[in-house]
């Protein structure tokens, strides 16, 4: 995976799906935090940001995606823990190619056994309810672009 720590820093490459399906999103978060986030993970070197995609949902839910388009690449700067990090991440709308039945704002497990992820569909109209992070999804995922935009999120100490 394309990770590496500086002292107390970490850069992160991440590739991340955005799914939408009957008006609801699924996000995600691990066992203990206390916010949640679009389903993804770390490229590989010399794996492209879609491929990636692919990978980690089939790694997370047992799944297979189509990829629709790519909405953003986001740089974003956080703290997590007691590191910095700088990372960043193409964003992508894509969808399951088998539907999954959607149960909104029931919790599920993720099937891959080395992380504790838990999902849930939650419906758009709800996003401002959730800590969603990177904040900036809660104003766009409603409105998303038509042609890939650049976003820059600091949220460093905020």
């Amino acid at each position: 995976m394309i990770c590496f720590d500086k002292d107390e820093s970490r850069f992160n490459f991440r590739s991340v799906a955005v799914i939408i399906q009957n008006e609801h999103i699924l996000i995600h978060r691990a066992a203990g935090d206390d916010f949640w986030a679009l389903p993804g993970g770390r490229v590989e070197l010399f794996e492209t940001s879609d491929e990636t995609i692919k990978r980690e949902i089939i790694e997370e839910l047992g799944m297979k995606i189509e990829i629709l388009r790519q909405l953003w690449q986001v740089e974003n700067f956080f703290e997590f823990g007691s590191k910095g990090y700088h990372e960043l991440a193409n964003y992508f709308l894509v969808k399951f190619i088998d539907q999954p039945t959607i149960e909104p704002e029931i919790d599920f497990d993720g099937i891959e056994k080395s992380v504790d992820l838990i999902f849930r569909w939650i419906p758009l109209s709800a996003l401002t309810r959730y800590n969603l992070k990177p904040s900036f999804l809660i104003g766009k995922l409603t409105d998303l672009p038509n042609s890939i935009e650049s976003v820059k999120v600091n949220e460093r100490n905020a």
